[in-house]
């Protein structure tokens, strides 16, 4: 009877979160008309591909096993960033490179200070976050950034390759990339050794400051990233226009690692949890129901997916 107990606890622990996808999926399939459409279909993955590219980035955190709460505002910075420089003439894609380079920078030096400073990476990124929100309404004055931006900048946001938007097409590029870095190269094998037990990593000869390092860099190179493709997709930018990505981001990750491998972050469950805020989203707007029960809605499944996890944890350690 444990047996099987402790069998149905971590069947759940390591799918619920698929099931729940799956459960969704059938949910709105037969409550809301037009939801198994290809053209839905495309708009969740659409919807999608911004929170997700962002997640994956806050995810290579989490693998080191750090935190990071500044991505939302970082993508804001770099969405601002590079729309004024395109608007002021200069050339897309050196205003591209300047915004990434901002957004590695910003991590970089939130990796320094929780690595050789010592703060933790909860306080650092609090309070860069905070920063860098003072920071992107000084720079644009609190208004909106828009004026004439090249049409191969705004592809990248709105363009078509056949049926499928290139946003899409980016976010697989992106998936295939982080899960072939973080599982089959040494960097990925050496910043999940630094995340899963750092003193076993030290005694291993890996640089744990380092790993932990580029896990923040990451995290800030994901967001400057997504608020790019947020300007491209919007044709303007807003000092707040990549908040609303701080609370969804959070839950994508973490519902992330309740898949498969349970309490550990990959790229691949980060996908399946953007799949499932996507489709949970696109169906309950499609319902009409309101903006706020979205929330209470994604609270209780993260609530349920970490209870389910801990349950299956704590039986491991009594096993």
């Amino acid at each position: 009877m444990i047996k099987k107990e402790f069998g149905m606890t971590s069947f759940f622990a390591k799918y619920g979160t698929i099931a729940a996808l799956i459960l969704l999926f059938i949910v709105f399939s037969i409550m809301v008309p037009g939801f198994l459409s290809y053209s839905n279909f495309i708009n969740i993955l659409r919807q999608m591909s911004l929170l997700f590219i962002l997640s994956v980035g806050f995810t290579m955190c989490l693998i080191v096993g750090e935190l990071d709460l500044s991505f939302a505002n970082v993508a804001s910075l770099s969405s601002v960033v590079v729309a004024k420089l395109i608007v002021s003439g200069l050339n897309y894609l050196i205003s591209i490179v300047i915004a990434l380079s901002i957004g590695a920078s910003i991590g970089l030096f939130s990796g320094i200070l929780v690595t050789l400073v010592g703060i933790s990476s909860l306080i650092t990124t609090l309070a860069m976050g905070i920063i860098l929100s003072g920071v992107t309404y000084m720079y644009t004055k609190g208004v909106s950034v828009y004026g004439h931006m090249p049409a191969p900048f705004l592809q990248l946001g709105r363009g078509m390759i056949g049926s499928i938007p290139i946003l899409v097409i980016i976010m697989f590029i992106v998936l295939i990339a982080a899960q072939v870095f973080v599982k089959q190269t040494r960097f990925g094998r050496y910043m999940q050794a630094t995340g899963g037990n750092r003193t076993a990593a030290l005694l291993a000869g890996v640089n744990v400051t380092a790993y932990k390092i580029l896990g923040l860099v990451f995290s800030s190179l994901g967001a400057a990233f997504t608020g790019i493709l947020l300007t491209s997709r919007l044709g303007a930018a807003n000092p707040e226009g990549a908040a609303g990505f701080l609370m969804d981001g959070f839950a994508t990750a973490l519902l992330g690692q309740t898949v498969i491998s349970v309490g550990r972050a990959s790229p691949i469950g980060t996908f399946v949890g953007a799949l499932l805020v996507g489709i949970l989203n696109n169906g309950m707007t499609l319902l009409g129901v309101p903006y706020y029960v979205h929330d209470i809605a994604k609270g209780v499944i993260i609530i349920l997916s970490v209870v389910i996890t801990s349950i299956h944890a704590l039986k491991l350690e009594r096993a």
